[in-house]
């Protein structure tokens, strides 16, 4: 199995899993939803993973003049960790979540860039779209609260954005098994 179709199922999984706990535990879905943007735990744990492959990436990425600080890369990243959980502690979940939206096209593109099937541009959009929520996230962070009220605001559209997420999952998933291979 390719590293794409790989990707493709953890995508759909995801998807799947977080459109079915939307269908099936409304309430509970809510009240995370809810929470979620001022929830530190989350924040900080979002931020150590974003953190951490920034500094992955940028150990491994060609920084032209500035080569000579690759050795101080992983040093200052718990640094990098505190100040941001201490200065931007408001709404810092979203912020965390849109810039691991930011981070997750790359290996999804990467992948796709050498599979020879028109077929991978369902993956190529989907991480462009992510792309999008992600900037839009980092930069207007009370808009995921915004769009949960929207998605929350009656049952059908809430069932709605259930199904299509469970959809647009099960093709991902159905696509790696069947054209990704």
């Amino acid at each position: 199995m390719s590293l794409f179709a790989i990707l493709s199922i953890i995508v759909g999984s995801v998807l799947i899993v977080s459109g079915l706990c939307l269908l099936l535990l409304p309430l509970a879905s809510l009240q995370a939803v809810t929470m979620f943007p001022r929830s530190r735990w989350p924040g900080w744990v979002l931020t150590a993973v974003d953190l951490a492959w920034v500094a992955y990436i940028l150990q491994d990425a060609y920084l032209g003049p500035c080569e000579f600080l690759k050795p101080y890369i992983y040093p200052v990243a718990p640094v990098a960790f505190f100040l941001v959980i201490y200065y931007m502690d408001e709404l810092l979940a979203p912020r965390a979540l849109g810039g691991l939206l930011l981070l997750a096209g790359s290996p999804v593109l990467n992948a796709a860039r050498w599979y020879d099937t028109s077929w991978r541009l369902y993956m190529v959009v989907l991480a462009y779209l992510w792309v999008i929520m992600g900037m839009t996230l980092v930069l207007s962070p009370f808009r995921f609260r915004k769009t949960m009220e929207f998605v929350f605001k009656t049952d059908v559209r809430r069932r709605a954005c259930a199904f299509a997420g469970t959809l647009v999952g099960l093709c991902a998933v159905l696509l790696a098994v069947a054209k990704y291979r």
